[in-house]
């Protein structure tokens, strides 16, 4: 996998829809093909997995249920949803739970797809940049704690050596007359 290349994991009870995904975006990105949840489950663990695809409406759990679970365990993994039924509850649900960034209707045009993929590639970039920046910025804090700590303590010690040793009062010098 060239390093440049987003890793895409579609998952879809259906072999034919995972073929067309795979054979529309392989230029792009490099595409993971699973045929049930529990194999993009086993694939998640696997590889670094920038975007998974799920088709709602599989056998044993659902594509929200699939988000879900991934989304606890892989939060950095941006999820888009699929399904040639789109009620509404799925879409609602694909949302609160699984924090879908994009829902997508089969069947989808071309274009749109590799545009909906694309904007997940971006989005997954951005997540890692904030991510990243993150992690300067507590190391940043953390440091600075310590800092503190250490003035802190300078301070508490300068205090403590101010108690101990008192200069001594001078006395007053008689007026010269």
């Amino acid at each position: 996998m060239a390093k440049n290349k987003h890793c895409l994991l579609i998952v879809d009870d259906e072999p034919n829809v995972c073929d067309s995904v795979h054979d529309l975006l392989r230029r792009e990105f490099h595409v993971l093909k699973a045929h049930s949840a529990e194999e993009g489950y086993q694939l998640m663990q696997q590889e670094e997995v920038h975007i998974v695809m799920s088709d709602q409406r599989m056998p044993q759990i659902t594509g929200v249920e699939l988000l879900c679970r991934l989304k606890s365990r892989y939060p950095q993994a941006v999820r888009m949803l699929f399904t040639g039924f789109a009620d509404l509850e799925s879409v609602i649900a694909a949302i609160n739970q699984g924090h879908v960034f994009q829902f997508i209707r089969k069947p989808w045009q071309p274009e749109e797809l590799l545009a909906a993929v694309r904007q997940a590639a971006l989005e997954y970039d951005r997540l890692e940049l904030v991510a990243r920046e993150r992690e300067v910025l507590l190391g940043e804090i953390e440091g600075l704690k310590n800092r503190v700590t250490s003035l802190e303590s300078e301070v508490h010690r300068l205090r403590a050596d101010d108690h101990a040793d008192p200069v001594a009062p001078v006395a007053p010098s008689s007026p010269v007359l």
